[in-house]
């Protein structure tokens, strides 16, 4: 008999399995986060008006939601509005002036992009975006090695929002004095979800992603406070769909706490990339024997231990990769030498 002759015919656990998806945008408003929607909508509203939009600065730690409300915002305005367009582009994908130009050309369609400067680029971008208004959504804004595009932005473009997606809560006050005052953001923080919160959530994504009584109560209790623990909504996306995989792999329609405890066994795998080179692992495993230290102390220690030559801007760029990866969490202190980082391992699963 074929290898999948039987699972072909087999009925799948799964209803919608995309629905687990952290990238999925469910239909209706986004649960828990009605206000922070609100409140996006408010920079907004006057764009629709013909008028300049407010600037808004997005923060709060990783899976609060941040990226999954503004991806519904940009969703609702191009269903509503022709005369705003709206433009979303990752800063950790494109990090450089001249990438997100090139992103801005695609998003406007246009093609022509080779043998022009980013001068010229850019001047046909602002042609174009001008005709109408504009909201710009940078997310992981932290992470771009330059933002002088933003002058740009805020000086050439007539009517538009910029949003600033980051989990730094102090990345504000690392901006150079002029840009911010030209920006003038509001601020806006997404708070973790609550356990019960993160439980109610589940549920919705369950009644999508199976058929009825596919997962049993406990498992939903499991997950969520497994979950909680770690703050992320995408730790409780990934155990449920998990513990869904290892129920359907023995050709079971329901998921039991095993498979739920299999699933919680597999999240360090979850959180550890594949994509971590030797010199970030070797960090990362520095970190946990040295919880809360400052990256001053984790980089001589590094330096002393691997006898590495690599300079302190490769270090951080490093110590970037694991804070991207919610491997380790960064948290301002003022020492005696100036501004430094406390850097504090995320839980051992």
């Amino acid at each position: 008999m074929s290898l999948f002759g039987k699972y072909s015919q087999e009925e799948s656990i799964f209803k919608n399995e995309i629905a687990l998806d952290p990238n999925f945008t469910p239909r209706g408003p986004i649960e828990f986060r009605e206000n922070e929607n609100k409140y996006i909508a408010n920079c907004i509203k006057p764009l629709l008006q013909r008028r300049n939009g407010k600037n808004l600065i997005i923060f709060g730690q990783q899976g609060v939601g941040k990226t999954l409300a503004c991806i519904k915002v940009k969703e609702e305005l191009e269903e509503t509005e022709d005369e705003v367009s709206v433009f979303y582009i990752n800063l950790w994908k494109k990090n450089t002036s001249h990438k997100i130009i090139l992103e801005l050309c695609e998003q406007i369609d246009y093609k022509f992009t080779q043998n022009k400067s980013s001068d010229e680029l850019l001047q046909i971008i602002e042609q174009k975006i001008n005709q109408n208004s504009a909201v710009f959504i940078f997310d992981e804004a932290d992470k771009a090695e330059s933002i002088e595009l933003l002058y740009s932005i805020i000086e050439d473009i007539y009517r538009k929002t910029i949003i600033l997606i980051t989990n730094d809560k102090n990345w504000i006050y690392k901006l150079d004095p002029r840009l911010k005052s030209r920006l003038m953001p509001d601020s806006l923080e997404f708070r973790p979800y609550s356990q019960q919160e993160i439980k109610q959530i589940l549920k919705s994504r369950m009644q999508l992603a199976f058929h009825t009584g596919a997962v049993s109560e406990d498992s939903i209790d499991e997950i969520a406070k497994k979950s909680f623990q770690t703050s992320d909504i995408r730790t409780a996306l990934f155990l449920l769909r998990e513990a869904a995989l290892l129920a359907e792999s023995e050709s079971l329609k329901k998921i039991s706490k095993a498979h739920t405890q299999k699933a919680i066994e597999k999240l360090s795998e979850f959180k550890r990339p594949a994509q971590l080179d030797k010199d970030e692992e070797e960090i990362l495993s520095i970190v946990n024997q040295n919880n809360d230290k400052t990256t001053a102390e984790i980089f001589d220690i590094y330096k002393t231990k691997s006898n590495s030559d690599k300079s302190k801007r490769t270090f951080l760029r490093k110590i970037n990769n694991l804070e991207k990866a919610n491997m380790i969490k960064l948290e301002e202190v003022q020492g005696i030498q100036g501004r430094s980082y406390k850097i504090t391992k995320l839980s051992d699963f």
